[in-house]
């Protein structure tokens, strides 16, 4: 019986160590340190009204009271740093907790009073009309075929409005759909306006990438991508 308790204490102090390394809290110095030195997520899980009044450059919203959180959270990539924040620090603390509970490998949060902290340090923050609904086009199975049918080689951005990486690959997508045109069709998709077709291909994270050639799915990549990659993944298949 000895034996037993002292199996579970061990269990419940290694679980308690690994969850204290995932996650870790940190004041707003701190935070903007690693925001410049870390390859990170920086999320927003305030109000769509709160951040456009005011967020950190950069950041993806997901605000933790819709009803779609999980399944949003769930499209980012769980093996890259998360920073994390909201107001006053409760909102972040609660989604990071969950996040790390469903595979998120490393998060850091700014600790209370989170962005108060960051307000009074007289750190930057920017300013954007609020976000709106997609107004990309909707597939339905048989009209995504016919696209990758009217074109040899298609490369496939899944996408979402709220996630800032997608956002930060534009100019990458336009430079390679202007440098590859007439012999590459680059397409975006949206991954909320096209659920089927995001589960149909298996689409685990935004941004997602596929090339597909002869209408068959031919190389994949989560997360973003630089242009010279990219160029030599389609050059393959050209």
């Amino acid at each position: 019986m000895k034996q037993i308790i002292l199996t579970f204490f061990l269990f419940v102090t290694v679980w308690i160590d690994l969850n204290a390394q995932a996650l870790q809290h940190v004041n707003a110095v701190k935070f903007k340190e690693l925001i410049a030195s870390e390859d990170a997520i920086l999320l927003d899980v305030r109000t769509p009204e709160e951040y456009s009044r005011g967020h950190i450059a950069g950041s993806t919203s997901i605000d933790i009271a819709d009803p779609a959180f999980v399944s949003k959270i769930n499209l980012l990539q769980k093996d890259k740093t998360i920073l994390i924040y909201c107001l006053s620090g409760s909102r972040s603390y609660a989604a990071a907790n969950y996040m790390i509970k469903n595979g998120f490998k490393k998060i850091y949060n700014l600790q209370q009073p989170a962005l108060m902290d960051w307000n009074q340090r007289g750190f930057a923050l920017e300013q954007s009309s609020k976000a709106v609904a997609s107004t990309a086009t909707k597939y339905t199975g048989q009209s995504f075929d016919k696209l990758l049918k009217d074109n040899k080689v298609v490369l496939v951005d899944f996408h979402a409005v709220w996630c800032a990486p997608c956002k930060a690959m534009n100019p990458v997508l336009d430079k390679v759909s202007a440098n590859f045109k007439g012999k590459a069709r680059v397409e975006k998709v949206d991954v909320e306006a096209n659920k089927e077709i995001t589960a149909a291909y298996q689409v685990q994270s935004v941004p997602g990438f596929l090339i597909f050639k002869d209408g068959k799915k031919v190389w994949s990549h989560n997360g973003t991508i630089s242009y010279d990659e990219l160029t030599v993944a389609l050059k393959k298949f050209l």
